[in-house]
């Protein structure tokens, strides 16, 4: 492999750098060896006196066969350091791993000393040292060689837990929150080790931060990390998102333990393996860059106009709101079925001058529905009220029918009755080329709004927009994980190769904005959203922040797909075109006619209240399988009682 060769998912760590560590690495091995020697001198030395304690002076003799035995004696044990491994070890942080490595070295070198001047003695000569000597000088170099290596320890018992007790530590960053970090560390009631620093500016350094090395940079974290065995890592400094998301990359094939450090006294609070981490972005999460929008364009719609969101108790549709009121819209309208999702939701618009409006309506009482449009008179709609979990919708198909499909019959008749100038339908990646009962209710939905911009587009510009899988949205897979993560495991997923396309909440609706403002009429927009993600490796990622090791600390458990899943999404079954803005882009699937699709939803709002879900299913398939040339009618006898949706 040449040097600047992808190694894994690691670059190679530069030459020079490499060079320059192993080069401190000898230099300190050197000067612990020469230690040795001298402690070993010392100690057979006064083991020597100590022997002879009582005799008024040495003979020349028991001299002579001090100093012909100690080159002999000096050879085996650095010999027998070496070894154990006793050297290329940070000692000062050392703990009864090195100590046992220590006790085994000079037991080994004492006991082949005993051999060597036993088997000496067989030859009639006498020995150059008494065995009382040799016992003495092994037990004083012990004592020496564990007290040099092992003073740090030493002096900390009056500091609370033991060195052995703390996780060894290496620190991302040599800002002041790292030497806090490292200078606190031991003293607090969880304690942590930090053993050394890792620089973040891209030069390679040897210097000292808090008395401890600048081991290195970002580059060379797998070497560091198993060089020390080190335990985790700690970023102590502000990287940006896309340094961050890299360091997270480098260290998912690492066995070590990732934790963030916002603030140097909450991340030693250690209430819990997720809580004891900053709060998680889960932008951190994405293999990109977050989206960003022409924000002016938006404003241009949405200043002084009445705006109703759908859904607004949602994870999209409280963003939604949130969002709009930056744009000091003259009404928001927040609409929503449950009163507690919009009673929470309050808790997040409360700090904006802009007071939504709340309406507690169910989008499938049409009456309801219209009187309240009649009322407000919006001027933009936000569609997201929806049924959106793929296992629940197939097993209850009915409840999908009546709020993705007749629901949103019921909104797009009361904007047109209310002459609404922007509507748009918050649809997802499902919708293309649907196993799912879900997927196809959206796509039905998408039809619905296809046709009713055929009818209407004079008045009123409708829009849809899809997106892959939010992160962090009700129900979604990102506080399944947590959950799993926040009580021991297992985390679980589908099927190891399974792939979804992730945005951010706030990246979804700033496209939702984006697609308001860029809409001509029946546009379906979709989201560049980069290349899809592993959802096994999301779960690794989502385990590294909350400062754990996959497979050591958690689990991850295969289940098998469930009803309607598909393997991977796909964003359209046609090219798709550019879009008005860069990261928009448009798609052009077929729909039925407006004849067609207006007996077909008849027919599945019958089916539903009938409660007959394998016609159902059979129905939203024969809408949703076949490319519409014209607007050919079709019944349920038509559908040939196919098979109704399965997973791919």
């Amino acid at each position: 492999m040449s040097a600047g060769e992808p190694n894994g998912p690691f670059e190679k760590v530069p030459w020079r750098t490499l060079l320059a560590q192993k080069a401190s690495r000898v230099r300190a091995d050197i000067s612990f060896a020469i230690t040795d020697a001298v402690i070993v001198v010392i100690a057979y030395a006064a083991a020597q006196l100590l022997a002879f304690i009582d005799v008024k002076g040495l003979s020349e003799r028991w001299w002579h066969g001090f100093l012909v035995a100690l080159p002999a004696i000096l050879i085996i044990h650095l010999t027998a350091n070496l070894a154990f491994g006793t050297y290329g070890h940070v000692w000062e942080f050392a703990s009864v791993e090195e100590a046992m490595r220590i006790v085994a070295s000079v037991g080994t070198a004492a006991g082949s000393l005993f051999v060597l001047i036993f088997v000496y003695r067989l030859t009639g000569a006498q020995g150059p040292i008494p065995y009382m000597v040799l016992a003495a000088g092994a037990m004083l170099t012990l004592g020496g060689m564990g007290a040099v290596r092992f003073r740090s320890r030493v002096f900390s018992f009056k500091r609370g837990a033991t060195v052995a007790d703390r996780p060894r530590t290496l620190v991302v960053g040599t800002s002041q929150a790292a030497v806090d970090l490292a200078r606190r560390g031991p003293t607090e009631p969880h304690p942590v080790h930090v053993i050394g620093f890792v620089s973040t500016n891209g030069q390679p350094s040897l210097r000292k931060l808090a008395g401890l090395g600048v081991l290195g940079n970002l580059e060379d974290l797998p070497e560091i990390v198993s060089w020390l065995e080190v335990d985790q890592i700690v970023i102590a400094e502000n990287l940006g998102d896309e340094a961050l998301r890299s360091l997270v990359d480098r260290c998912i094939s690492i066995d070590v333990r990732l934790r963030i450090l916002p603030d140097v006294d909450q991340v030693l609070s250690g209430n819990g393996a997720v809580r004891d981490i900053r709060d998680l972005e889960l932008a951190d999460l994405l293999p990109r860059p977050a989206v960003s929008t022409r924000l002016d364009e938006v404003a241009r719609i949405l200043t002084g106009k009445c705006v109703l969101v759908t859904g607004a108790g949602g994870s999209i549709g409280s963003e939604i709101v949130r969002q709009v009121q930056a744009f000091a819209p003259s009404r928001i309208i927040a609409l929503d079925n449950d009163e507690t999702h919009l009673h929470n939701a309050l808790m997040r618009w409360h700090d904006s001058s802009i007071e939504p409006e709340v309406a507690l309506c169910d989008i499938r009482d049409e009456a309801a529905l219209a009187r309240l449009f009649a009322q407000s008179r919006p001027h933009i709609v936000f569609h997201a009220a929806a049924h959106k979990h793929v296992p629940i919708l197939e097993a209850c198909p009915a409840e999908a029918i009546k709020t993705n499909i007749i629901g949103t019959g019921n909104v797009l008749r009361s904007a047109q009755q209310a002459g609404v100038e922007r509507f748009v339908l918050i649809s997802t990646d499902k919708a293309v080329d649907p196993t799912s009962v879900m997927g196809a209710s959206k796509r039905v939905a998408e039809m619905m709004l296809q046709t009713a911009a055929a009818a209407h587009g004079g008045v009123t510009r409708y829009s849809a927009v899809r997106f892959g899988n939010v992160l962090g949205s009700r129900g979604s897979v990102i506080p399944t994980f947590m959950y799993q993560i926040q009580h021991g495991g297992p985390v679980t997923v589908s099927d190891p190769e399974m792939e979804r396309y992730f945005m951010t909440v706030g990246e979804a609706v700033e496209l939702v904005l984006q697609a308001s403002a860029l809409a001509e009429g029946g546009e379906v927009f979709v989201l560049d959203m980069g290349k899809p993600v592993r959802i096994l490796d999301l779960a690794h990622r989502i385990i590294r922040l909350a400062g754990l090791v996959p497979g050591r600390d958690i689990e991850v458990v295969m289940t098998g797909a469930r009803p309607g899943e598909k393997l991977r999404e796909v964003l359209s079954t046609s090219p798709l075109l550019p879009g008005p803005h860069p990261k928009i882009n448009k798609a052009e699937p077929g729909h039925a006619g407006a004849i067609t699709l207006m007996d077909s939803v008849a027919l599945l709002r019958d089916l539903a209240e009938n409660g007959d879900d394998e016609a159902i299913h059979e129905m939203l398939h024969s809408l949703t399988s076949r490319t519409w040339t014209g607007d050919e009618v079709i019944s349920l006898e038509q559908t040939g009682r196919r098979a109704p949706l399965r997973p791919a």
